[in-house]
């Protein structure tokens, strides 16, 4: 992980992956963050990491042991970073450089941080069937975001108390309609 830590950082300078501010937290902020979805996804499910910027959580959970990643970038330079990032894990991690919008595939968990409001991810996700469930890291936000969501989609959810920052949240959305 300190690779890709150290990667993370010397790409951070010349494209925003991360925020300047949280470059001395990396650790905590940025990795232990996206470690904590780990509990909630089986080694062997298809993942779809959306938004992927610097590879959080894809690339962290690919790194972990999650046998199959996808990660979806538009950017061309953060997609660039991701593909040398995905050399890092011995696990199959592929690099879509698309918008999410023109997407169409199918995963058993599609997972999204610092990426748009829960109903701009279910909109911009429709190509994308998921068959397990969404893991969403959030913050303060969580309930506006689900109460603006349940106005125009249907879904059960379960909010989980993020690990790493008291006003965080994991949102598990399942049985998307």
């Amino acid at each position: 992980m300190k690779q890709y830590v150290d990667l993370l950082i010397k790409w951070n300078r010349a494209i925003n992956l991360i925020s300047k501010n949280t470059i001395n937290d990396v650790w905590e902020r940025h990795i232990a963050d996206s470690e904590q979805l780990l509990e909630f996804i089986d080694k062997e499910d298809r993942v779809i990491d959306v938004g992927s910027g610097g590879g959080l959580p894809g690339i962290v959970i690919a790194m972990n042991g999650v046998k199959n990643v996808t990660l979806v970038e538009a950017d061309k330079r953060k997609a660039a970073f991701l593909l040398q990032a995905s050399q890092l894990t011995p696990y199959n991690v592929n690099v879509i450089n698309k918008r999410v919008e023109d997407v169409n595939s199918e995963c058993d968990i599609l997972t999204a941080r610092a990426f748009a409001s829960i109903n701009d991810i279910l909109r911009a996700c429709s190509g994308i069937t998921v068959t397990k469930k969404m893991l969403l890291l959030k913050g303060e936000s969580v309930e506006a975001e689900l109460r603006e969501a349940l106005r125009n989609w249907r879904f059960d959810y379960a909010l989980y108390p993020s690990k790493t920052n008291k006003k965080s949240w994991i949102v598990e959305l399942r049985e998307l309609l």
